[in-house]
């Protein structure tokens, strides 16, 4: 089967970049767009205010709204259009106009009153029958929607003082922003409505020039920060990764044409940072040492058949010589008291647990289940350990330590093996508890003078099976007499001889009859319970426990 083709870091980041940054762009666009766009729409309402506002004065003045109360065209009926023709002289409008309701119950019976011309289309030698309107013609069908007509009749029906503007189309006149005043006559009765329209097609010519300009603008600027980002990213990021990569690859290709276990040399990256990548270079350095040291061991072992029992002897021991063995494991400490235990499948296991101070306040617990079982997973397991202990000692949170030991393990993955992982760390003075859960089974707590109870906490995905995981932390408070149990699934998964598994229900029930006892008393009930319920059956997984009691912050005088 052809193998599928990998995309390369450095092409991830700069696809990543310009996605990322064309989305930025694209947004910062859109935002100075709708800003420009609502600044100048307002400037235009304003000014149709000052016209309409100017103009009504006038129409106060000639009382025209008596006129259209009595449908009537008086002496001062001319002179008022006059006034009007120059306010529309002098203004930047497009229509000046006045109109009413002949029926006010009836929007499609609006009518003009009258309206206004400039010098220069009086001068276009049209007749005034053709160039004017006159109090009683009907306004042409489509020169305004009946949503306008709506609100336009609403606004006399309301008898509205405040002007009002709204934006409209009409088949006649297109986009327009309608600005209105109701008139009133000498009865304070609301007859009809005097209008000022300006062309909104104007305000799109500059957006359309605005928009030209931030986009050439934002896209030079754009292509520039992507340009220094590609280059940082290469720089610190990419080439040190590639090199990792570069090294790793060389020393698998070596493994898989046969190389001898003496003559493999994992090739140094010369990587200095004391990051996360130089932690990273570090860590793979170490892992394919560890590599070479087992296949060398393997070789010997192989060869001298009689000393293959000696040798799984002296790997289980070394896997035991890395977990804490040493009861109590703290034995100043007189805030908790802890308990772990592991007994592996087979000589060697997958599952592994750790305990350790990151400083004098704050105790870190770890369970985890490598996938898979032997030296496999013993040799993925010590890898993990370091990984997670090492970043914890740098006193991150619980899911940062997942993220980055994730991200650590996933870059130097080839055989697809992942470990399930729960990390807490405890703030020994006040019992706070966070942890964070990368697909691993759920802790067990129990309060003071309550039963043990499942917690389920909030799952990320398992380290090393996919990059880029983040991960949720949950956090608790232990009161003084509190108990934590964390187990791998050899513990539920138990499995007798009619396929029967022992449960998470028959491990709560054990552990509720153990509950008063110390933690190493605990878990050995656990494993009695497991025992009794397998009987000869075999045990197909590792089966790893580990037991927490929290007894509360030191009560010696010491400040905490």
């Amino acid at each position: 089967m052809k193998e599928k083709k990998r995309i390369s870091i450095k092409v991830s980041v700069a696809i990543y970049t310009i996605i990322f940054m064309g989305i930025l762009t694209t947004t910062i666009a859109s935002i100075g767009y709708k800003l420009y766009y609502d600044n100048v729409m307002e400037s235009y309402v304003d000014y149709a205010e000052t016209v309409l506002e100017y103009a009504y004065r006038k129409a106060e003045k000639y009382s025209f709204g008596d006129m259209i109360a009595h449908r009537e065209m008086p002496e001062d009926y001319e002179a008022f259009r006059t006034e009007l023709n120059e306010i529309k002289d002098c203004s930047d409008i497009e229509y000046l106009y006045a109109i009413y309701f002949d029926d006010i119950a009836d929007i499609h019976s609006l009518t003009y009153a009258i309206n206004a011309k400039t010098q220069k289309e009086q001068s276009s030698g049209l007749p005034l029958s053709e160039l004017f309107t006159f109090m009683g013609i009907p306004v042409e069908e489509g020169g305004f929607e009946d949503e306008t007509l709506l609100i336009l009749q609403q606004a006399v029906k309301d008898k509205k003082r405040e002007i009002g503007t709204l934006t409209g189309y009409s088949d006649v006149y297109g986009h327009m922003l309608n600005g209105y005043h109701v008139i009133f006559d000498r009865y304070d009765h609301a007859v009809g409505l005097l209008c000022v329209e300006i062309d909104i097609n104007r305000i799109n010519v500059g957006l359309y020039s605005y928009v030209r300009t931030v986009l050439l603008a934002a896209t030079v600027f754009t292509i520039l920060i992507i340009l220094l980002f590609i280059y940082y990213a290469k720089r610190y990021l990419t080439d040190p990764i590639m090199k990792i990569i570069k090294s790793s690859t060389s020393f698998v290709e070596e493994m898989n044409c046969g190389t001898e276990p003496d003559a493999l040399a994992y090739a140094d990256t010369q990587i200095r940072s004391h990051g996360d990548i130089g932690m990273l270079a570090e860590n793979v350095k170490s892992l394919a040492d560890s590599v070479k040291s087992y296949m060398t061991n393997l070789k010997t072992a192989t060869a001298e058949r009689e000393r293959i029992g000696a040798e799984l002897s002296l790997a289980t021991k070394i896997q035991e010589g890395m977990l804490p063995n040493i009861w109590p494991a703290f034995p100043t400490r007189t805030e908790f008291d802890i308990y772990a235990s592991m007994d592996p499948a087979k000589e060697v296991g997958g599952d592994f647990y750790d305990l350790f101070m990151i400083d004098d306040d704050h105790l870190c617990m770890v369970i985890a289940d490598v996938s898979g079982k032997g030296i496999p997973a013993a040799l993925f397991m010590m890898a993990a350990k370091i990984i997670l202990s090492n970043n914890a000692m740098q006193g991150k949170t619980p899911a940062k330590i997942l993220e980055d030991a994730n991200t650590a393990i996933c870059a130097n993955q080839h055989e697809e093996m992942f470990v399930t992982v729960w990390l807490g760390i405890l703030t020994i003075s006040t019992g706070r508890l966070v942890s964070a859960n990368a697909g691993h089974e759920y802790p067990v707590i129990k309060m003071p003078n309550e039963d043990f109870l499942l917690i389920k906490d909030k799952h990320g995905f398992v380290i090393g099976g996919m990059e880029g995981v983040k991960y949720k932390e949950f956090e608790t408070t232990l009161l003084p007499g509190a108990k934590l149990f964390v187990y791998t699934d050899g513990v539920p998964e138990a499995t007798n001889a009619e396929g029967a598994f022992f449960g998470t229900e028959r491990m709560t029930k054990a552990l509720n009859e153990a509950a008063d006892k110390t933690p190493k008393e605990i878990l050995a009930h656990v494993r009695e319970a497991v025992d009794g319920f397998v009987e000869n059956a075999e045990q197909f997984d590792d089966l790893t426990m580990l037991c927490m009691e929290y007894k509360g912050g030191r009560t010696d005088g010491i400040e905490i």
